[in-house]
């Protein structure tokens, strides 16, 4: 379709002229470190409020940023995973957020979350949602030999699988889960590492907890992507959002 005026005159572009708009658009934005700076700046002083633990998915807690969300849609929906593997429970949104992707591009719903410990809340909040059918939780050490034979076993044979790391974001923690259940996933597959953000922030910034800058999910990434040239940052999706946790992290196994 080429180029039409609207109602009131101004030129609307076709499909294939505004795709190619909107790529020079995301590349533009996806290099603008200026605006990075300023996106960083702006999710410090919303931390301030509590600004990521604002959100509910279909009526549970969802610790995820909006523009997250909608990087995860796109991403399932062009994608198409069979199975989706969630380090990192929390209360439990994630884990709907991930069974309503699935079911919005038309595939059945498998989830699996795993954590340290699952809490009485976060089961009380799935027990009986309408999404939380398809939904398994393992309750344990993400990067032991038990959680990597349940792993194993979750995905099965399926052939396109979605690993999203967000639990300790240490810099070994995250390497030892990208150890343990990369190499288990079929080629193609995608692992979206969360909080890569904290490189940015500034030094001490999370002062309650063992992870800083040069101790978190992007230096244990990078240390992976190092060690194992089968895996690589999809820039695709890496840097699609501008309030993001996954900034350079989004990566895809190659072979």
């Amino acid at each position: 379709m080429t180029d039409a005026p609207t109602s009131h005159g101004t030129a609307v572009a076709g499909l294939e002229a505004f795709e190619a708009i909107r790529a020079g658009q995301r590349e533009s934005m996806a290099g603008d470190d200026g605006l990075r700076r300023s996106a960083v700046d702006l999710q410090v002083a919303a931390e301030k409020h509590g600004y990521t633990y604002a959100w509910e998915w279909l009526g549970v807690p969802v610790i995820r940023l909006p523009d997250d969300i909608c990087v995860l849609q796109e991403l399932v929906w062009a994608y198409r995973p069979e199975s989706i593997v969630e380090t990192g429970v929390a209360r439990g949104g994630s884990l709907v957020l991930n069974t309503s992707m699935q079911r919005l591009a038309g595939l059945p719903p498998k989830v699996l979350g795993l954590d340290i410990l699952i809490l009485d809340h976060t089961r009380d909040a799935l027990r009986g949602h309408p999404l939380a059918e398809g939904i398994e939780m393992h309750e344990g050490d993400s990067t032991d030999d038990v959680a990597k034979n349940r792993v194993a076993e979750f995905i099965g044979s399926d052939k396109r699988t979605l690993l999203v790391l967000d639990s300790n974001h240490t810099h070994d923690h995250v390497l030892a889960e990208l150890r343990v259940l990369a190499p288990l996933l079929p080629i193609g597959s995608y692992i979206l590492v969360a909080d890569t953000l904290i490189e940015e922030f500034p030094p001490g910034h999370y002062a309650d907890r063992p992870w800083d800058r040069g101790n978190n999910p992007l230096t244990a990434l990078r240390q992976f992507l190092a060690e194992n040239p089968g895996f690589e940052v999809d820039g695709r999706w890496a840097r699609r959002g501008l309030l993001s946790e996954f900034r350079d992290g989004i990566v895809r196994r190659v072979s």
